[in-house]
């Protein structure tokens, strides 16, 4: 069986990281400038995140959050605590896409609304919703289109503002990717620096 390709793969067979180094099969050096796809890179093998997941991994590794997990909580006052938002709910999800998917959905539900406003250029992630509001045919699957997307153009206010004349009591949510053409930047880009 083969993996599926869901990127263009880079010629580079990672073996070993530390901090912002990674090191290929061969034992060539790289500056790591990339880190993963919409991800914050915080680098590789930190000792105090090693230490932490470790610690985790000695004691369970996962259990559905149908029950109390006492790291749950405690990252939720502590985000409260230095975003100053105590009396907000924090919901916990694994991708990007899962949280805009989920976003959207909560927004639909509060508004009883169907309509999204989406942007030329923006990538959402690949979960049903999202990929719907992304705007690349390539990754959209006849399943995922819908009428309920109203495609505009990127930073055009005045296109937007008649949208919501024209639209404004259909209208769930609106959903702003400021990272254009990941097209083309996932394509172009090369993500390490051979040392």
């Amino acid at each position: 069986m083969n993996l599926f390709d869901v990127y263009n793969i880079q010629n580079i067979n990672i073996t070993r990281a530390k901090g912002s180094y990674v090191w290929d099969e061969s034992g060539n050096k790289y500056l790591d400038m990339y880190g993963g796809h919409a991800v914050i890179s915080i680098g590789h093998l930190h000792d105090h995140w090693q230490k932490a997941i470790k610690d985790q991994l000695d004691k369970i590794a996962f259990y559905s959050n149908s029950v109390i997990i006492g790291l749950q909580d405690k990252l939720a006052k502590k985000l409260g605590e230095v975003t100053g938002k105590t009396d907000y709910s924090l919901f916990l999800c694994n991708s990007g896409a899962e949280a805009n998917e989920n976003a959207l959905k909560l927004a639909s539900f509060h508004t009883g609304r169907k309509k999204i406003v989406a942007f030329t250029g923006a990538f959402h992630g690949r979960t049903s919703l999202a990929v719907a509001a992304t705007d690349n045919p390539a990754i959209v699957a006849p399943a995922n289109y819908t009428g309920d997307i109203i495609r505009l153009p990127f930073n055009d206010s005045e296109a937007l503002g008649q949208c919501f004349m024209s639209h404004g009591n259909e209208i769930a949510a609106v959903i702003i990717e400021g990272i254009q053409e990941w097209e083309v930047f996932t394509r172009q880009t090369y993500y390490f620096c051979n040392l």
